[in-house]
Parts: C-alpha cells; structure tokens; sequence
C-alpha cells in the first residue's frame, strides 16, 4: 500500500511497436492570417517589444491563434452555430481530413491538446462528425478515470479520446489507439 509500481520506458520497449513520429506543417486560414496581423500591429506587442510586458503574453496570443481564432474571439457565444468552426484552423482542416481518413483505416486515436477550451472545439467536431469518442480533462474525477481508459480500451467502436497533455502525468495505460496526435505541442518549451 505505501509503494507505487513504477515502469520505466527501458523495461518495456521491447514490448512496444517502433514509433513513426510525423510533424505536419498547416497553412494558416485567413480568419487565423487576420488575427495575427492584428495582435503583431496592437499595443500589447508594442508592450513586448518595448520590454514592458512578458513574450510569453505574446506567444501565448500566437499559439491560441494558431489552434483556432475563435479562442481569441470572447464576443462569440459558445453556443453560436458556427462557434468552432474547422474551416477556420489551419490545423483543424488537417486534423478532420486524417481522422477521415483513419477512420476508413479502422485506427483508434488519442487526440490531445494542451487546453480545455480547444479541447472544447476539438469536441464539437467530434459531435458534428458523429464520431464515438471520450474525453477527459482536468475536471474530469480522478475516480472515473481508470473506468474510461479501461472502456477506451476495451471498447473497439470508441474512435477518439480527446485529452489535455496535464492527464497523462497520472499514468494511463491507454493502450487501444494506435495513433496519436498531439494537436498543440508544448513548442513554447522547446525554444527556452
């Protein structure tokens, strides 16, 4: 009861098919190209570049712009028909179209991301693709997570699970996909 199994990559990379790692490049739509030349010509980056407010600020407004403007967009109701809409994501156009195709493929997909609001999107896309999927999150209870990977699991039909990157620091065995996409890497990390 006081220990905790921990099971190091090394002890079971044998047991894991090679990785075949994939990084796509999108076009940004023009609803995205007008949101970031709106934020590099505003007064927040006069802040940055005059050192008056962090880049981060800045990276993070780019990275949100990125994923889907309507995160940046607050005047537009989440309950708005049209509130999320793929056509304008650059990333969310590739992410249909490989769902598509993997689907018709018979893969089961891990799809995560880093925040719940684009998860949120990432989510009404699934319902409008009448796609079977999960989804779990920060506010998800700790006590239902083991039920829903188990489910995912063992459960052929469930095509996606949509998650944030913070859930996989509790351990999950999700073994029922093969394929992953990370649809926001943690890229700020790696220019630090």
């Amino acid at each position: 009861n006081p220990y905790l199994l921990r099971r190091m990559k090394v002890d079971v990379a044998s047991d894991l098919p090679k990785k075949n790692e994939q990084v796509l490049f999108c076009k940004l739509t023009k609803p995205q190209r007008s949101a970031y030349l709106k934020f590099i010509s505003s007064k927040d980056m006069d802040a940055i570049l005059e050192r008056r407010r962090q880049v981060l600020y800045g990276i993070d407004i780019v990275r949100k712009i990125c994923n889907h403007p309507d995160i940046m967009d607050l005047t537009l109701p989440h309950s708005d028909p049209d509130y999320g809409n793929p056509e304008r994501s650059g990333k969310m156009i590739v992410v249909r179209a490989l769902l598509k195709m993997w689907k018709q493929q018979q893969h089961r997909v891990l799809l995560f991301c880093q925040t719940r609001q684009m998860l949120d999107i990432l989510e009404i896309m699934m319902k409008r693709s009448h796609y079977r999927y999960l989804r779990m999150d920060g506010t998800t209870p700790v006590g239902q997570r083991i039920a829903m990977v188990n489910e995912f699991n063992t459960v052929p039909d469930i095509f996606v699970f949509l998650l944030t990157t913070k859930v996989g620091g509790l351990g999950l065995n999700l073994t029922g996909a093969d394929r992953v996409i990370l649809f926001d890497p943690d890229w700020v990390g790696h220019l630090m």
